[in-house]
């Protein structure tokens, strides 16, 4: 039988799931999947598969794959690398298509473990099985409670679905994607890891996805391109739907290829060099980020709203005049242009701002969110409106304690967005006012020229999906 004899579509939207080396402890990796599947929601079949067939976080249990009363449609492996052989055989023989293994110790740790992966990949092979792993931590879809993984972070953080997607080789940089856009308040409905990548790969995630038609952005991490050709066809495939990508590539210097060897086994990128691989995925509309952060930070910015964006200038906005200062140094250093405000915005912002203020661009202001809690909403719409604004970059200091309004704060700046379709970006050094915007659905920074950096790419990458298809940026504006 033909490896591709299955697709993936079961494996993210399974109706039954077996759980091989189960465990009746939540907390242990063979307990992990089941506690996330129960408290997901998940409404399919649960079948935790032990020695002992005694009950396993009250569901009762069977002694093998064989005692099932059906056939699922994926087999998880909670079992040591040694016994992994055995139970993909108990699986063909079953013809469970799909079967997902935690274990390490393969590609990962040499030419022993190189040879036992091809073992499990012949079996494979030869009978259909699809294979997520071995090494993975497995994969989420939010939209149905299908949390196959024993990550511990899907406790940590309150599920929430949502527009992004994220398909990780690393099953730990996934993870921390995910708590990044859960902390900022971004719903997520995938997270795919695959690992060692024998079978299923970042590939084949990134062209199922690309189906989904309620995804916006996909971000991306990898280590190894099995197949170049075939990912190019899946970054066009996505970027047709009108899906922005953000990826990051990992091993693409001599000491980094070295690394990812001993991480995921990783045998490069289908003979091209790294400049070549970041080649391909600019060539198909994706930004490359430089790191975790500079994945994911800016990923309100897709989600909200932008209709002016590309064009015009930005209107700088704090209660600190050394703040509005700093940003501006940092907008002429990226060389993001300030807006030159209308006469009657000038005129709007003379008769609302304080007269020590700066009121031209950057608006200072100035300690009057003190006295007057409305200012800032006021300034807010009267920037935003200006057509010559494409964004607002708003900074906000020392205003987290008891005597600023910062619901009002934070409530106003929301509706002024919503008001103009323009985006803001928010800086604060204090991490309460950076949530409570965040919960709000802004993006928030530390400091100026952060917030800076994230609207440029942002800005930068959406005139190149404009570019490329005026459509495509129609989503993100």
């Amino acid at each position: 039988m033909n490896k591709h004899a299955h697709g993936i579509e079961s494996l993210l939207n399974p109706r039954a799931v077996a759980v091989v080396g189960a465990s009746d402890n939540a907390d242990k990796v063979g307990g992990r999947p089941l506690r996330h599947l129960i408290s997901h929601g998940f409404a399919g079949n649960l079948y935790p598969v032990t020695r002992h067939g005694t009950p396993v976080q009250g569901l009762p249990s069977y002694t093998s794959l064989a005692a099932l009363p059906e056939v699922p449609d994926v087999a998880i492996l909670c079992v040591p690398a040694d016994r992994a052989g055995a139970e993909i055989e108990a699986c063909a023989g079953l013809g469970i298509p799909h079967v997902l293994l935690f274990s390490s110790g393969f590609a990962e740790i040499g030419a022993a473990g190189s040879a036992r992966q091809a073992a499990l990949m012949e079996t494979c092979r030869r009978t259909g099985i699809r294979l997520l792993g071995p090494n993975t931590l497995g994969i989420a879809n939010f939209s149905n409670g299908a949390i196959l993984s024993f990550a511990s972070v899907y406790l940590d953080c309150p599920h929430q679905d949502g527009p992004v997607a994220i398909v990780s080789q690393s099953g730990g940089f996934g993870a921390a994607a995910y708590a990044l856009l859960r902390a900022n308040g971004i719903g997520v409905r995938y997270v795919c890891t695959t690992g060692n990548q024998a079978d299923l790969d970042v590939t084949q995630f990134i062209a199922q996805l690309a189906n989904d038609e309620s995804l916006r952005v996909l971000l991306i991490y990898q280590e190894e391109v099995k197949d170049a050709a075939a990912m190019r066809a899946a970054l066009e495939a996505a970027r047709s739907r009108g899906i922005a990508i953000i990826a990051m590539l990992g091993g693409v210097s001599s000491q980094g290829a070295r690394s990812a060897i001993l991480h995921t086994g990783s045998t490069g990128f289908d003979g091209l060099s790294g400049q070549d691989i970041a080649a391909l995925f600019r060539e198909h509309g994706c930004r490359l980020a430089d790191g975790l952060p500079d994945l994911c930070e800016s990923i309100p910015l897709y989600l909200g709203p932008g209709a002016g964006a590309p064009a015009g200038g930005i209107a700088l906005i704090s209660n600190s005049g050394a703040s509005c200062v700093i940003a501006a140094d940092a907008a002429a250093a990226l060389e993001l242009p300030l807006a030159a405000l209308s006469p009657a915005t000038c005129a709007a912002l003379d008769s609302t701002l304080p007269e020590f203020s700066l009121n031209r661009n950057p608006l200072d202001l100035t300690a009057m969110l003190l006295a007057d809690p409305g200012l800032l909403g006021r300034a807010m719409n009267i920037a935003l409106a200006d057509p010559a604004v494409s964004a607002a970059v708003l900074g906000l200091v020392a205003i987290g304690g008891p005597s600023y309004d910062l619901p009002r704060f934070v409530r106003e700046t929301a509706d002024a967005v919503r008001t103009s379709r323009k985006p803001c970006v928010v800086h604060a050094p204090d991490p309460r006012v950076r949530q409570a915007f965040a919960q709000a659905g802004l993006p928030v920074y530390v400091s100026e020229r952060a917030a800076l950096e994230a609207l440029r790419n942002w800005q930068s990458h959406l005139a190149v999906m404009a570019a490329d298809s005026p459509a495509q940026a129609a989503r993100h504006a």
